[in-house]
């Protein structure tokens, strides 16, 4: 049956969306299905952008399919698929591996980050597609989700894939992009000591005297979703029981980013609004000046 419904993937429009369907039906009912469909895909239609729909499908919230893909070799060849010179495919890969990691427990991430290094992470976040770069980012901020060893992921090969980031939060003209690395950065500057300050170093890498900082710059966003992550950032960086939270917000409050925060506590937007007045809670806990 699988064999059937698969060799619709290379069929009509209508014939591809049946066997899609029906094959997303199977694989969620039945986890051992996955590597049957997984074995039939390599070296064949797993090079199609509707097979890598499929498996991006079945991934995002079914635990099991993703223990079962990563066993039978299939995160590598989606990761081999990463390299393509067909960007529809990259595309669609790396959403498939962004859904891989969403939810997805330390093990199941480490194992699909040593396939995939962190220097291949740094080159799809600088890939010549904008949607690759966004999804690219998407799946960093997957990675450094959830406990604070996941956070390492993001300082493998000497801060390799932490420097990309960096760079398209202040090169970037598209907002999506933007969101996603904002959320990553985040999501990073949640870990501890050594995290926050590699966080602050990447949004104040020059002396006072130097340009606006990108966080400056997206707290005073017209995007709302803009400003609600560059104030979760400065939730992230004030946490009362952090250690050096005081030397971080007297950094942030000679950059104006405290008057930014205070200003943003009255935000039309109420997820921008709650974000700044928990930060402000947190920064008012070590005094206000």
């Amino acid at each position: 049956m699988t064999e059937k419904l698969v060799g619709g993937l290379d069929g009509s429009m209508s014939q591809r969306d049946a066997s899609l369907e029906s094959i997303a039906t199977i694989l969620k009912n039945n986890p051992g299905a996955v590597s049957k469909f997984v074995e039939l895909q390599n070296g064949r239609a797993l090079r199609s952008v509707a097979a890598l729909g499929a498996i991006s499908n079945i991934v995002v919230d079914f635990t099991p399919n993703k223990s079962t893909i990563i066993q039978c070799g299939g995160i590598k060849e989606l990761v081999h698929l990463t390299k393509s010179i067909d960007s529809s495919l990259r595309l669609n890969v790396v959403w498939s591996l962004r859904n891989m990691i969403f939810l997805a427990d330390k093990m199941c991430k480490e194992a699909i980050f040593m396939e995939l290094t962190a220097s291949s992470v740094a080159t799809l976040i600088c890939d010549p597609e904008p949607s690759v770069q966004e999804q690219a980012l998407a799946l960093v901020r997957n990675f450094v989700d959830g406990c604070m060893d996941c956070v390492e992921f993001a300082f493998a090969e000497n801060g390799i894939i932490l420097d990309a980031v960096g760079r398209q939060l202040k090169k970037s003209p598209r907002i999506e992009i933007i969101i996603q690395g904002m959320y990553a950065v985040s999501n990073i500057a949640s870990g501890n000591e050594f995290h926050k300050e590699a966080i602050m170093q990447m949004i104040f890498p020059q002396a006072e005297s130097g340009p606006q900082s990108f966080l400056s710059q997206y707290l005073q966003s017209n995007d709302s979703r803009l400003r609600t992550s560059a104030a979760w950032i400065i939730v992230n960086l004030t946490a009362p029981a952090s250690p050096g939270a005081f030397g971080r917000i007297a950094k942030l409050r000679n950059f104006g980013l405290v008057a930014q925060i205070k200003r943003m506590a009255s935000d039309p937007c109420m997820d921008v609004k709650l974000r700044a007045r928990v930060a402000l809670g947190q920064i008012i806990s070590f005094g206000d000046s």
